[in-house]
């Protein structure tokens, strides 16, 4: 642990890990993500899907990793041994900030399938981080203005992005 460090030294090394470590997988997971996009196979995407999450399952180990080495954290968490990896579970989270992400990450990685967010279509121009989101297929959601919903009723579709999403995942199967 860092901690002995100076708290704005703890949080640049925080900062570049967490770089680092986004910039290490995020290539790799594009290069089989462009694979399933440019093979649209139901058969190729059998074998490519447990890839992404391999990778993305330890994406979330490293950013597990470089937490504990910089961060003084005590987790008291509970019931997580009776989770089934190969289940499907939808966690509620009132979100605060993006810490929560890694947080829920941290704790779920491997007791859960991945977590899927569903995230604002305008996030999908986040500089490397859109392109990792897609290549996971986490679900991107329109948001309208109530004044616009009352204009055009039928462009609500969060139902409907949110079948979709469902669908793809139950295909999905773990590699243990």
């Amino acid at each position: 642990m860092l901690n002995f460090l100076p708290s704005p030294l703890v949080g640049a090394i925080a900062t570049l890990l967490l770089t680092l470590n986004i910039l290490f997988w995020v290539p790799i997971l594009l290069c089989f993500a462009a694979l399933k996009l440019i093979l649209p196979f139901k058969r190729v995407r059998l074998l490519i899907d447990p890839v992404l999450l391999f990778i993305a399952e330890n994406w979330i180990a490293c950013n597990s990793g470089w937490m504990a080495l910089t961060q003084r954290v005590v987790w008291d968490v509970q019931g997580v041994e009776g989770l089934d990896s190969r289940g499907w579970y939808m966690v509620s989270s009132n979100h605060q900030s993006w810490v929560d992400i890694l947080v829920l990450q941290h704790l779920l990685n491997r007791h859960i399938p991945l977590l899927k967010f569903f995230i604002k279509q305008e996030l999908i121009w986040a500089p490397v981080m859109g392109l990792a989101w897609w290549a996971l297929e986490f679900p991107f959601m329109r948001r309208y203005s109530e004044e616009y919903l009352k204009s055009f009723p039928k462009c609500e579709k969060r139902p409907e992005t949110t079948r979709r999403a469902y669908e793809k995942y139950a295909l999905i199967q773990r590699v243990s």
